[in-house]
């Protein structure tokens, strides 16, 4: 039984055997991982395991990280859900009170995985990539913001409507991630270098 001074061990371990009946009778088996103390204070973390397939979970003040892996692939339970076009339907992550709510919601919504549990994981796999590539957007933009190219950008659009091309091309040239530019932004950037040089 949980209780306030129950640690994160404890809870993770009670929370574990509420979704053992769900995934033991597919063939996977709890491996607790580790525990300890981070800069949010303590955790504790395990996985349902079955060869190459693992539901990896973290649990500090709740259950936190959910995150599904197969096929050399790893996809987080809010981009599976979203795959498996359940994200309406989900449990997790949800408003719990209790220590053990997000495992009973983890546990209905493990209902819906049977593509991971039991299937090829192919809706996984495209989970997965779809994630990857949002995530790789997300960090992009990121460090266009963190560099300022963002606002440079949108600097160089205002100029070009204005027609101030030279400028354009100067502002391009400060640029530090031009790579990240998007298509649109390269051809301002080229017919203003034509205009300037015609």
């Amino acid at each position: 039984m949980t209780s306030p001074t129950s640690t994160p061990k404890e809870i993770l371990l009670a929370g574990a055997a509420i979704l053992e009946p769900v995934l033991s009778p597919h063939g996977f088996r709890f491996e607790f991982r580790d525990e300890g103390k981070g800069a949010g204070g303590f955790f504790a973390w395990a996985e349902f395991v079955r060869g190459d397939r693992r539901l990896e979970f973290h649990y500090r003040f709740s259950l936190g990280l959910v995150t599904y892996h197969a096929l050399g692939k790893k996809a987080s339970h809010e981009a599976y859900m979203k795959e498996l076009g359940r994200w309406r339907n989900n449990r997790y992550p949800g408003f719990s009170f209790g220590y053990l709510d997000g495992f009973h919601d983890l546990a209905h919504d493990l209902g819906y995985a049977d593509d991971f549990l039991s299937g090829d994981a192919h809706i996984l796999v495209q989970a997965a990539e779809n994630e990857a590539t949002c995530d790789a957007q997300k960090s992009q933009q990121l460090m266009m913001s963190y560099t300022g190219d963002t606002r440079c950008l949108e600097e160089l659009r205002s100029l070009f409507q204005e027609k101030r091309y030279a400028e354009v091309i100067a502002l391009a040239d400060k640029i530090q991630y031009p790579e990240l530019m998007n298509e649109s932004q390269r051809r301002m950037v080229e017919m203003a270098r034509r205009r300037v040089n015609s």
